[in-house]
């Protein structure tokens, strides 16, 4: 009887390890189109801001006359003395290839290889941070800054981790946030 119970539950943990395998590659499927990578930044971006801040902000905004291009995300910030709207554009971002060769890099553990990594993760971020500045920050239409949301939180601490923070607000005027820090910001 033990020894049925012992088969039972081995064949439920095979049936699971076999499903397990497949939503993993399933993922990995996903992750590795660039097209269903960013749609997956922006529903996971959308939905926390459903939960936090729900009523409060728009899909696909115009947020600079000057550029013909949408944004993502923007929240709607109502101006007491005018009644007309500032936007504060957020556009998620999802740099994976840099990110996964800084992750080889580190699992190989060499330091020259991380550096050089990094060295193309943070150009990639600088890149995406250039472009969101001058396609959706307009003052007085929007605030002076906007987010970059980058979905995963390794890659978040990353930027955070190397300076980069500060870089982006001094140079670009953006903020970055990660899944667990969006809410909070």
């Amino acid at each position: 009887k033990q020894l049925e119970n012992v088969y039972r539950s081995l064949g439920e943990m095979m049936k699971l390890s076999t499903d397990l395998t497949q939503n993993v590659g399933g993922l990995n499927r996903v992750l590795t189109n660039v097209k269903s990578r960013g749609t997956w930044a922006e529903v996971q971006l959308g939905n926390i801001l459903d939960q936090t801040i729900p009523g409060m902000y728009e899909t696909n905004v115009k947020t600079n006359p000057k550029y013909s291009g949408q944004v993502e995300f923007a929240v709607r910030i109502p101006n007491a003395e005018d009644s007309s709207i500032t936007w504060l554009p957020i556009d998620s971002k999802f740099p994976l290839e840099p990110y996964q060769q800084l992750l080889d890099a580190y699992e190989k553990n060499d330091p020259a290889e991380i550096a050089a990594a990094y060295k193309v993760l943070e150009a990639r971020i600088k890149v995406e941070a250039k472009s969101i500045h001058d396609k959706y920050i307009e003052v007085p239409y929007t605030t002076d800054f906007a987010i970059l949301f980058l979905p995963f939180e390794g890659l978040y601490s990353e930027a955070v981790n190397r300076g980069l923070v500060e870089v982006l607000q001094r140079e670009y005027h953006i903020n970055i946030a990660g899944p667990s820090t969006m809410a909070a910001l």
